[in-house]
């Protein structure tokens, strides 16, 4: 079971990581980054992607090695040297619990730590000034009143043959020329270097007053005036901050409800590895032998399957606007545990009721033959 686990947990996870990473390829086009910017935070995603479909990546697993012990008749051979149900259950489960554990961890470790990282380069991508204000060959206004224009931009970041006009300062309008330039920041201030240059100004009598310089430091701050505040959303947050949220930075009532609904829905999820497992299990290992396949077996235990964990979705959701829903959070896949437990203990019992209220054939009439 592990090599079809491990199959299709990596399929899933690139095919979600490939949709998600539409979404950051537009961000760092837009914003000039590079390719590793790029790779560290589709990475970052991954821990997400994966506590999202690794229950089903178990359950596709667990269908398909037990699919292949029947058609092997492997499953055939364990039951008559004596093997009993739970026997044959044991790796799936021992599989299924090893799963709910790594799940739980990555949902209460390495899912908001990664979430946390990937929010803080997603900010630094949104705030980098120099994306914001300078494309090689283009007429960039970053905020009103304000121009510029540099004919290329190294990798380094330098900018060659630069025009700035800027008509911020009520003393008029100004053009700043010159050979080389770059964007310096700090932690509230943002200045832009400009190298052997001039500055051009029309006076209120008309003439040109033209200033040449070797430095030159233009001010940039209010450029800055963008939200550089870290604003961290449910999924970057660990299980104490979502189940105990601090009501001074949390005051609205409804975003609580959502942080609770959340931190719970990492603690259930988790249970669904465990629960479609055993699902699996009662499809697959009791009944009698099919030579023609099991397919349409297969078709129902997964569709019930799905049903099952799309409800878990809908229930998740749901609880966000009612937190008496949290509940059923976890009832759903324990019910499912505890009914399939039942099913796989009880099955023999049922079949013997069956056997004792059946009826049973009616003994043929004896023909009484007459002497002739």
């Amino acid at each position: 079971m592990l090599y079809p686990l491990v199959f299709s947990l990596c399929a899933l996870a690139a095919l979600a990581l490939l949709t998600q990473s539409l979404q950051t390829l537009d961000l760092i086009v837009e914003n000039r980054q590079s390719g590793l910017t790029f790779l560290y935070i589709t990475i970052l995603a991954l821990p997400q992607l994966i506590s999202i479909i690794m229950p089903l990546a178990v359950f596709m697993a667990t269908l398909y090695a037990l699919n292949r012990l029947n058609m092997d008749s492997e499953m055939i051979v364990a039951k008559a040297s004596g093997f009993s149900p739970w026997q044959i259950a044991s790796p799936a489960l021992r599989l299924g619990m090893y799963a709910l554990i790594a799940h739980l961890i990555i949902n209460l470790v390495i899912q908001p730590f990664a979430f946390s990282q990937m929010r803080s380069e997603i900010l630094k991508v949104r705030t980098d000034i120099a994306s914001q204000m300078v494309r090689a060959g283009e007429f960039v206004t970053p905020t009103a009143g304000l121009t510029v224009y540099a004919r290329s931009i190294a990798t380094d970041g330098s900018m060659k043959d630069v025009i700035i006009y800027d008509t911020r300062d009520d003393s008029g309008a100004t053009t700043h020329t010159a050979k080389s330039g770059y964007l310096t920041r700090g932690a509230e201030s943002a200045s832009l270097i400009l190298k052997a240059g001039n500055v051009q100004q029309i006076l209120d009598d008309g003439s040109l007053d033209l200033v040449a310089f070797d430095n030159y430091q233009l001010d940039l701050s209010d450029v800055m005036a963008m939200d550089s505040i870290l604003r961290k959303k449910p999924s970057d947050l660990y299980l104490h901050e979502l189940l105990r949220p601090d009501q001074r930075v949390y005051a609205n009532r409804k975003y609580r409800q959502e942080l609770k609904a959340e931190g719970h829905n990492r603690l259930a999820t988790p249970i669904y590895n465990l629960a479609l497992v055993m699902l699996a299990l009662c499809f697959m290992i009791r009944g009698e032998h099919q030579r023609l396949g099991y397919g349409r077996k297969i078709a129902a235990c997964a569709a019930i399957g799905f049903v099952i964990r799309l409800t878990g979705f809908g229930l998740a959701s749901a609880a966000e606007g009612d937190p008496s829903l949290n509940i059923m959070q976890y009832a759903l896949p324990l019910s499912v545990c505890a009914g399939c437990t039942w099913y796989l203990l009880r099955r023999r019992r049922i079949r013997s009721l069956k056997h004792m209220f059946a009826r049973k054939p009616k003994a043929p009439k004896r023909q009484r033959y007459l002497p002739s």
